[in-house]
């Protein structure tokens, strides 16, 4: 089984400019660092790249190398080594400029325990995603991209 916490703000931004930040995993995983702490590996001939990920949540530290796959408007993550997991970010048209939506899929191994702590890990995620997108937010609205 696997559980799934998705989380959604509006950046008053062009959605371009939210784009290529977002699309960016050099430039928004720093920005994002409450969700734990990543390292680059490398880059792959077809524009995919290898990070090392280990996600915070709570007592639970997910982690492991992950394939990173980009588009104009979305950045996606799944992973090849370590705790099964994945990441869908996503920019959409907004009329006041961008929304940004974060989806992380945590599958932890176990029955009723496994079970249970998939529970718990999506409040935790969720409650990181939501800190994540109002760093991102933060900083395109009034940091060095801001107006």
């Amino acid at each position: 089984m696997a559980t799934t916490a998705t989380e959604s703000i509006v950046v008053r931004r062009p959605v371009d400019v939210v784009a290529k930040v977002t699309t960016d995993p050099g430039v928004l995983l720093p920005l994002v660092a409450g969700l734990g702490r990543f390292a680059f590996i490398g880059r792959h001939e077809d524009g995919t790249e290898e990070w090392d990920m280990f996600l915070d949540i709570g007592a639970i530290h997910v982690g492991g190398r992950v394939l990173v796959v980009t588009a104009e408007r979305s950045l996606t993550w799944r992973s090849v080594r370590g705790t099964r997991h994945s990441m869908v970010v996503e920019v959409t048209d907004h009329p006041d400029g961008a929304v940004v939506t974060m989806a992380m899929t945590v599958q932890l191994g176990g029955l009723v325990l496994g079970r249970a702590a998939e529970l718990l890990a999506r409040g935790i995620a969720g409650r990181h995603l939501v800190a994540g997108l109002e760093q991102l937010r933060h900083h395109l609205e009034f940091g060095p991209a801001g107006p």
